[in-house]
């Protein structure tokens, strides 16, 4: 199908997106939900005064969970006549807290969660497109829709050429429709978009999913591409770096060529030369081997292919990485000592900044293998292995067994692309060519938007190619206003929720939590599952789907912890199971040797892939080349450019929220500019022989395309490197687009060769389009 148009916008019955409502209309219309969002701010806490006042009328205090950064935070909601009015943090909750007895938090977006409920630029109804034109529908004739265009699909093309692309949805409902029983195998999931390089090398080196720190035990914390302190896995994240701080007197290093909120709390800011990360992580361990401190202990009984590191290690000098890292010698080997002296009680740790290279992958390889080198692996204060409940399968419980249908389909062998030797299924990137090859021709997800995502362009077209777009969403995008159906989906307060795992500020214990839908649904919207479950019921699968509610079907998710699901939902949260730390003591690494591998060269996969571009299996430097590895700047494109997370805006979703963008634009002083997306932030020095002032519209143009958006002169970024917030711009949920879509400078060729991974640098230059800087 091509030329699909958006969605009508006759008033009643018409969406609220399309760039009708923008921030400064929906404040001065909107004076309700503007004060429901007047508690926003950077973080809030449990007023006493305002519960005692509470407490004196019939407002009542529910549990919500937090999903916008899908850190589920627990929240405390005060609903009055069926309106949610305050959220606070819930005291010790494991995401939404630093542990117990001190009051939760929640950070910018958490309170922002308001403004997502209430905001006019929602998506109100159903839609279908018929005759070329998306066009409002009640919810009978959606489901009906899409029953019969999911079944016209399967007869035409077969399920398998229906791509599931991963999003985030509050029910696990959606992949056992689509998958299981209706049989779409293909899926596209984050590890090509967001953590490929890091999560894959640690999967291969320690053996399980990803590391994550014992933030509030350790006494030496690197944040290293990373910065926590604007949150992402919940506030116990930050918190638990002040508490380090306070207790334990940690040392707190951040290793990033922006001077982010984790560097001006540290006692060190490394602006390193992008990309040159592995270089920088080989000397430090080359000082820790030549110093005689590393765990000799634990890499003579638990680790394997150490000769090999050694090796690459051994001219790695911190003087032969002061000449690319742009790091001085001394700082690295104090850096270097002082790390390795606080270990185990130690943490190296990577994430987007580093996943987001070309040479990623090694470069997340070399920081990997300082943790082992010291031995803090799953430690006490170190890198943890985080566990969480096994919870109940309710099909399991009902006695139901679920079709497997995608596991016999026939898929496309995609081998001749390196990545796609290693990942569980495509590379994001590709995408567009899979659609060209006609190996996909229809798209499902649930509060995605791919476009932002990487390869832009192609990205567009090829959902204009495909036969049929189904979106669960909340918001009007680049993915919904194409789709053929498009299900409004409720905002988390407005469902039921259940989240457990292990990663938080209880490093020994496992937990659950919960909450009951704090409102009911506005307008005409409903649950992720009760949207799945009436679409599986129209396609006479409801042999599959036997609860009565949501409630029912997660209640007997928490059969396995003895629960109840409105027991849990009362309380916010409970801590279930402990268990220790160094669990390979007992268990061994789950890897091919059962160790902690330096080198993988059994991997016989990655073997054979590093054989073929002739690098070691070991961590070794791989700078970027313009041929495997990333492109490089030169004379004609002398900036590297990427895009950054703030904590104001992450995901794409916080971009539709006016108090989101607004506290956005305040933190860099302008709140009061006629523009309402992002800016480009340009060091003085590189603004200054470009001519270039603050509020200057400018023309960042690379190899392959160019956008356009304001500069802020900003010393708060490395001279040569240029960044902005990602998710604004063509096809993002902002109602009027604003801002610059960056990944439109992306490519399909633009990926991590290993582990398929966007790589998100990009050689530019960047010249005054217009503006004097007022």
């Amino acid at each position: 199908m091509t030329g699909r148009t958006e969605p009508s916008t006759s008033e009643g019955s018409a969406p609220t997106g399309g760039g009708r409502v923008s921030r400064r209309n929906f404040l001065k219309t909107s004076a309700a939900a503007g004060a429901a969002a007047a508690v926003g701010g950077s973080a809030i806490s449990t007023n006493p005064d305002i519960v005692a006042a509470q407490e004196q009328t019939d407002r009542e205090i529910v549990h919500g969970n937090c999903w916008i950064s899908r850190a589920s935070c627990g929240q405390a909601i005060t609903v009055e006549d069926g309106r949610a009015i305050d959220l606070t943090g819930v005291d010790g909750h494991p995401k939404a807290s630093g542990g117990q007895g001190r009051e939760g938090t929640l950070c910018s977006k958490g309170v922002a969660q308001l403004d997502k409920t209430y905001n006019p630029n929602r998506i109100r109804q159903p839609y279908i497109r018929k005759d070329g034109e998306l066009q409002s529908a009640s919810w009978e004739e959606a489901i009906e829709f899409a029953a019969e265009r999911l079944e016209q699909f399967r007869e035409e093309h077969g399920a398998e050429k229906m791509l599931r692309y991963q999003g985030y949805p509050l029910t696990d409902t959606h992949d056992k429709l689509f998958q299981r029983i209706y049989g779409a195998a293909i899926q596209v999931g984050r590890k090509t978009t967001c953590h490929g390089p890091f999560s894959d090398s640690w999967g291969w080196m320690g053996g399980y999913g990803r590391e994550w720190p014992d933030w509030q035990n350790s006494e030496y914390i690197i944040a290293w591409g990373r910065n926590p302190m604007e949150c992402f896995r919940g506030q116990w994240e930050p918190n638990g770096i002040l508490d380090a701080r306070k207790n334990n007197d940690a040392t707190l290093v951040t290793i990033d060529p922006r001077y982010t909120k984790t560097a001006q709390k540290s006692d060190r800011w490394l602006p390193i030369e992008p990309r040159t990360d592995g270089a920088l992580a080989l000397a430090m361990g080359h000082v820790i081997i030549e110093e005689g401190l590393y765990d000799e202990e634990f890499v003579e009984n638990w680790t394997y292919g150490f000769e090999a590191y050694r090796e690459n290690v051994e001219d790695k000098t911190p003087e032969w990485a002061e000449e690319i890292t742009d790091i001085d010698a001394e700082e690295i080997r104090e850096v270097a000592i002082g790390f390795a002296r606080a270990a185990p009680r130690a943490i190296a740790f990577p994430w987007t900044g580093i996943a987001y290279q070309g040479n990623g992958f090694k470069n997340a390889q070399a920081i990997h293998a300082l943790n082992g080198l010291v031995g803090c692996i799953d430690h006490e204060g170190g890198t943890r292995h985080y566990r969480g409940p096994s919870l109940s399968d309710p099909h399991a419980e009902r006695g139901i067994e679920l079709p497997d249908a995608h596991e016999d389909a026939d898929l496309p062998d995609y081998d001749d692309y390196p990545y796609q030797r290693h990942i569980r299924n495509y590379s994001h990137n590709y995408v567009p060519t899979m659609v060209e090859k006609g190996d996909i021709k229809g798209y499902v997800s649930n509060w995605s938007l791919p476009p932002k995502s990487g390869n832009t362009q192609e990205w567009l077209r090829a959902l204009d190619e495909m036969e049929l777009v189904i979106v669960v969403d909340a918001f009007w995008n680049a993915v919904s206003k194409r789709a053929d159906v498009v299900f409004p989906d409720s905002s988390q307060i407005e469902q039921p929720f259940l989240g457990s795992g292990g990663d938080s500020c209880y490093p020994t214990r496992t937990w659950v939590t919960a909450s009951n839908a704090a409102i009911d649904p506005l307008w005409d919207t409903k649950p992720a599952f009760d949207i799945y479950k009436e679409l599986a019921e129209e396609m006479g699968y409801g042999e599959y789907f036997p609860w009565d509610s949501e409630e029912e079907y997660l209640d007997e998710k928490l059969d396995a912890v003895d629960m109840s699901f409105d027991e849990l939902a009362e309380q916010s949260y409970a801590l279930v199971d402990e268990y220790g730390y160094q669990q390979y003591r007992e268990d061994g690494f789950n890897t091919e040797t059962g160790l902690f591998q330096f080198d993988l060269a059994p991997n016989e996969s990655y073997a054979a892939l590093a054989d073929e571009l002739g690098v070691s299996t070991a961590p070794e430097w791989q700078p970027v080349d313009d041929d495997i590895y990333g492109e490089t700047t030169d004379d004609e494109y002398p900036l590297l450019f990427t895009d950054v997370f703030v904590e104001q805006i992450s995901r794409g979703h916080c971009q539709a929220l006016p108090e989101s963008v607004e506290e956005y634009l305040d933190r860099y002083g302008r709140a009061y500019d006629d523009y309402e997306g992002n800016y480009l932030h340009i060091n003085p020095r590189d603004a200054r022989p470009r001519n270039i002032q603050t509020g200057d519209m400018v023309r960042v143009e690379s190899r392959d395309d160019a956008i356009e958006l304001p500069a802020h002169v900003y010393e708060g970024v490395r001279p040569g490197w240029i960044a902005t917030v990602n998710g604004f711009g063509e096809g993002s949920v902002h109602p009027e687009e604003a801002g610059a879509n960056t990944m439109t400078l992306n490519r399909e060729h633009h990926v991590e060769p290993v582990s398929g991974q966007v790589d998100r640098n990009h050689p530019v230059e960047v010249t005054k389009a217009g503006g004097d800087g007022a």
